[in-house]
């Protein structure tokens, strides 16, 4: 055996979109794009990890391709995945968390090891242990993402009527769901007072963060104490910190503005061009912070440029989609230029006469 040198991957996020298309093998620019990316990631240059959105997004897909879909995308990320979009909310807030009890400086709200359960950036090669995903109760998934759409649809009139700041929006948004987060789980323990033990069980994920949350100082404080603290850390700039929360909530107030503006006034094809916007919001503001660049599709490249809300420009991810194929291949360019020498001869003696 001989040493390998350290590395440093690139970790590229390709979207649903992306890989779907790429999947077809029908357009010339998807084929490409990715038949590159797959030959980097050998090369050890990329890491493209797929994540707990693909596996839904994959699986609420009815057709008969969908399990060669779900194996084309755990391929091109030669078996690297994210961790689950929960677990990286939780560690997310929690790190924001501690900085409100502290009441110390917002330094580093993120960490790439929130993200990995393994070390991204090790050599890797084409085997990996794959595990099939626990998926749920999929139509049950189906018919909650058209009530959310529904739901959100219902809400632009209010919208429209609206003259608030882009930075309301944002705050709105981020007290909305923190308010939310504290009713679903103050009415799952009302159940659970009540008899239905079942509540707890069927509670929806979001509750989760507030028991977490409580766990904190239990043996110091009362219950009623923990709660009130946690309230005001959802009201608090802290919480609006979190990258996740700050990133999803500026994509909705990108979309309160283009309501204000007029846009979406027919439910019917609103509801037809957001039913992704859901599970885009997450791909984007979960894992896009932890990317070195991201492709998502040209509406929503457009929502994260933005210049009012410019989303992931705080954590230098670079926002690539169909409008911009050239950038992205000069990126990736960029990318090769830092093939350096003793990762090239290692390459060379992994695969010897492939990569030469």
């Amino acid at each position: 055996m001989f040493p390998l040198p350290d590395i440093r991957k690139k970790i590229i996020y390709l979207d649903q979109f992306f890989l779907s298309h790429a999947f077809r093998d029908q357009e010339r620019s998807f084929i490409d794009a990715a038949n590159r990316i797959k030959d980097m990631a050998a090369r050890q240059l990329v890491v493209c990890p797929y994540s707990s959105v693909h596996t839904d997004e994959t699986h609420l897909w009815r057709h008969e391709q969908q399990e060669n879909l779900y194996k084309f995308i755990k391929q091109t990320a030669r078996g690297y995945k994210f961790r689950e979009a929960y677990e990286i909310k939780l560690e997310q807030m929690h790190r924001l968390f501690d900085a409100f009890r502290s009441n110390s400086e917002i330094i580093q709200p993120i960490e790439e090891r929130d993200a990995f359960r393994d070390e991204i950036h090790g050599w890797d090669d084409y085997i990996w242990i794959d595990l099939r995903p626990y998926l749920g109760d999929l139509e049950a998934m189906r018919q909650g993402k058209a009530a959310a759409i529904e739901g959100l649809v219902n809400l632009f009139p209010d919208w429209a009527k609206l003259t608030t700041s882009f930075e309301e929006d944002v705050s709105m948004e981020a007290r909305g769901y923190g308010i939310s987060l504290l009713n679903q789980y103050l009415q799952m323990v009302a159940n659970v007072g009540t008899g239905n033990l079942m509540s707890y069980m069927d509670a929806p994920m979001d509750t989760m963060y507030v028991e977490s949350l409580l766990h904190c100082d239990r043996t110091t404080m009362k219950i009623d104490e923990r709660l009130r603290r946690i309230s005001a850390f959802f009201s608090s700039h802290y919480f609006t910190s979190i990258p996740n929360i700050k990133v999803s909530c500026g994509i909705f107030a990108v979309l309160r503005k283009m309501v204000k503006n007029g846009a979406y006034t027919n439910p019917i094809n609103a509801r037809r061009k957001l039913a992704g916007l859901f599970y885009d919001s997450e791909c984007i503001s979960v894992f896009g912070p932890y990317s070195d660049a991201i492709f998502i599709d040209r509406a929503m490249k457009q929502w994260c440029e933005n210049p009012e809300s410019m989303l992931l420009e705080p954590y230098d991810t670079k926002i690539f989609s169909v409008g911009n194929w050239d950038e992205f291949h000069r990126y990736l360019d960029s990318v090769e230029d830092n093939y350096t020498d003793d990762v090239r001869e290692a390459i060379n003696l992994v695969y010897p006469g492939i990569y030469a």
